[in-house]
């Protein structure tokens, strides 16, 4: 986003503020009628026992430069008698409201009117636990926040994808300075204090000074008690999704053992997912389990977060790693090597038979590693040459379906590279032996022609087949 797009969404953000925060409601009785007041940014509005009587509107923020606005009209009491309602409302500082009927003062009150940031606001942490009290999950990917960060036709990132690209580094002096408040608010939980501290929290992403600040955080004099105190504070008010990921962060720096089940709702969201498996693997003791629980359940960018903290503790994890490991994630990302070195793919090849479930991974696995993005991970993985070896071997035993076949395509494509890309991987991570071995097992595969014919009879009802279409170009080489 340019400056001047980032200017215009502030200027926008901050009149939003203004007019949650000039938006009252007042509600009085006279003699049995309901009299109401709603005064809004743009509009005040006088309603008798739910009419309207009088009403004024403005055409620009820019007309509250006239202070005060009034509003007159009149009503039939339950007697017959016509009564004069008289309302006098404004101040710039100060919201100061003046309503009369008859010219008998009902009220005359003045509201001070503080700009608090998470004040009007949809708090994010409860809105997460109420859906997963309803549902058991959550079902809105939705935050409270999104109308301040995206434009009613902007294109939305999808959760925790913003987190993944790349941010601008922080001068040092900003987590220090998050620091300092911090412990200040825990030491004098004022609304000032916590106004501070909230307002600098929003100033950057958190995932720019994350390692900066646990650092120096880590180091510094504090009463740890009262910082989670005000952590908890801040992640039970925080309107703001980095003032959310903020207390994460700091929750992970004290015994969260009693916040578990809390932390296991917000890691639901992807948004939210690394920061708060952050908070529980630093937080409380033999998570492990409960971050897996966590990983199946999430999807895309969260489970990419959860991939990095699971650990292949047992040898069910360690095979989930390698069936369901990269199951809704988006392709072209570090995650299947990951995946693969976590469960151990390599030694699990190397066994002499395998299970269908593991073939089917491993297919998974390996396609992902050739997908051609960014950067292909095959080309990464140290045991390329010796798994692509041992796939191939299994797939004279396991592979019974176009898909299967579809990969070992995939392979032979990977391997149509020139001399010096092959010298490169001969250094790395390929024995010329197992080249050859890949090379003539799939062409003894591929003799059988029952292959080409599967995939020219889906391409009758499914011409745009990429399985399919592959394989018969396969044939044509």
């Amino acid at each position: 986003m340019g400056f001047k797009e980032e200017l215009k969404r502030e200027m926008r953000n901050a009149t939003k503020d203004v007019a949650k925060e000039v938006e009252k409601h007042w509600v009085l009785d006279f003699e049995g009628h309901k009299i109401e007041f709603i005064n809004k940014m743009l509009e005040e509005t006088l309603l008798v026992d739910g009419e309207i009587i009088a009403q004024h509107t403005r055409q620009s923020i820019w007309s509250h430069i006239v202070p005060y606005s009034k509003l007159k009209g009149t009503f039939v009491g339950n007697d017959g008698k016509t009564h004069k309602v008289y309302v006098k409302v404004g101040g710039f500082i100060k919201l100061n409201v003046t309503i009369k009927v008859d010219g008998k003062k009902l009220l005359a009150e003045t509201q001070k009117l503080t700009m608090i940031p998470w004040k009007n606001k949809q708090a994010i942490v409860p809105f997460l636990q109420q859906q997963f009290a309803e549902h058991g999950k959550l079902v809105n990917k939705e935050l409270p926040d999104d109308e301040y960060l995206y434009d009613e036709n902007q294109m939305r990132l999808a959760p925790g994808f913003a987190d993944q690209l790349a941010n601008e580094p922080v001068l040092l002096s900003y987590p220090k300075k998050l620091v300092k408040l911090l412990i200040t608010q825990s030491e004098k939980p004022t609304e000032a204090n916590r106004k501070a501290t909230y307002e600098k929290i929003q100033e950057e992403k958190v995932i720019s000074y994350f390692q900066e600040f646990f650092v120096q955080f880590a180091e510094s004099e504090k009463d740890e008690t009262l910082v989670q105190k005000e952590a908890l504070w801040l992640l039970e008010h925080a309107a703001d999704r980095e003032v959310v990921k903020f207390a994460l962060v700091v929750l992970g720096t004290t015994d969260c053992k009693n916040l578990k089940e809390q932390l296991k709702v917000i890691a639901l969201h992807e948004e939210f997912t690394g920061v708060a498996l952050f908070a529980l693997s630093n937080g409380v003791r033999n998570a492990n389990d409960d971050i897996w629980d966590i990983a199946k359940k999430v999807s895309n960018w969260g489970k990419i977060e959860a991939l990095n903290f699971l650990e292949p503790e047992r040898e069910e994890i360690r095979h989930w790693f390698l069936t369901d490991g990269i199951e809704d994630i988006v392709p072209g990302v570090q995650a299947s090597l990951q995946c693969a070195d976590k469960g151990k793919l390599d030694i699990e090849l190397h066994e002499d038979t395998i299970s269908d479930a593991i073939f089917d991974g491993a297919s998974k696995l390996i396609l992902a590693m050739l997908y051609d993005g960014p950067y292909r991970e095959m080309d990464e993985y140290d045991y390329a040459g010796q798994v692509l070896m041992r796939y191939t071997k299994h797939a004279k035993t396991h592979c019974e379906t176009l898909h299967h076949f579809y990969t070992l395509t995939q392979i032979a494509d990977h391997l149509i590279e020139d001399e010096d890309v092959w010298n490169e991987r001969f250094e790395y991570n390929w024995k010329p032996h197992e080249k050859l071995a890949v090379e003539t097992g799939i062409e003894e595969i591929g003799r059988d022609m029952k292959w080409l014919e599967e995939a020219q009879t889906m391409l009758v009802d499914q011409p745009d087949n990429q399985d399919a279409l592959a394989i018969v170009n396969y044939y044509k080489k």
